[in-house]
């Protein structure tokens, strides 16, 4: 996609955790974009299997991935390190179990062209299983305006609709990061969640329903093991409610949300 020297450095965050499976397609992913300017930040928390030995081999063939190295601390101060690695003017996420379609990168810059005041641009994903196979697509449970979405709108819908922007399809502008601050270290399975909500309210959004990445399901990931996961989502429906810009609807469904959390656990996951 056209000179790399006029197009915007995009930061690639990767947080890995003895992710040895699948860490290696991820990788070659997200190296077989179509956009050439971006950088990979890869931070790894602790892994004790051969998650290192892979990113130290690619970090060796490819100049444009620069590895951290950590002693364990949760995914989201996993994230909140590698944003803060960042040098790009965009930042996008990826985990170490999922996959980008070439496209990803050159589609969704061009997308925030057209919507400039957008700082937060995402995507529709598939769903796919431990061999790649697809199992449906994210977005198609999920009734949205068409492809922009304004600051506080962006906000109630999360809260009422779930996590409709998976990680795996932002990308974030710098200074969203700078206005939206950290990801809580305290939520180990909602960060993401949480972190999307409160840039709902600060920044407009903008989307396509183009596939442009895929989503692991498997039994092993973290978001299948956790067991305080209706606990968190919980908490972050709490803190939200009654916030500013929070408006009466959206109270009301989060009331009726805990309600039934605590009857019952949270019928349908609302976010990765």
């Amino acid at each position: 996609m056209g000179d790399r020297m006029n197009l915007p450095l995009i930061t690639v965050a990767i947080c890995c955790f003895n992710g040895e499976r699948y860490l290696e397609k991820t990788l070659n992913s997200v190296l077989a974009q179509d956009y050439s300017n971006f950088e990979i930040v890869i931070v790894d928390d602790g892994s004790n299997d051969g998650t290192i030995k892979i990113i130290e081999r690619f970090a060796s063939q490819n100049k444009c991935i620069r590895a951290n190295f950590r002693s364990n601390h949760g995914l989201p101060a996993s994230r909140n390190y590698s944003f803060s690695q960042a040098k790009g003017e965009w930042i996008a996420i990826i985990d170490q179990d999922d996959l980008w379609y070439p496209t990803r990168l050159s589609r969704q810059l061009a997308i925030a062209q057209s919507y400039p005041t957008a700082g937060l641009v995402f995507c529709n994903v598939c769903h796919i299983n431990e061999l790649d196979d697809v199992i449906d697509d994210h977005m198609s449970v999920y009734a949205l305006p068409d492809s922009f979405i304004r600051k506080g709108d962006a906000g109630n819908l999360l809260l009422r609709q779930g996590c409709f922007s998976a990680s795996v399809s932002c990308l974030i502008k710098r200074e969203t990061v700078q206005v939206v601050g950290v990801f809580d270290e305290s939520i180990a399975y909602a960060c993401d969640y949480d972190y999307f909500i409160r840039a709902g309210f600060e920044v407009d959004f903008a989307y396509t329903r183009d596939v442009l990445a895929a989503w692991r399901r498997h039994a092993e990931q973290a978001t299948s093991t956790y067991g305080k996961r209706d606990h968190e989502i919980r908490s972050v429906f709490w803190r939200h409610w009654r916030g500013r810009n929070v408006s009466g609807w959206t109270n009301a469904m989060l009331l009726k949300r805990i309600f039934r959390s605590f009857v019952g656990g949270i019928v349908r996951k609302v976010c990765r």
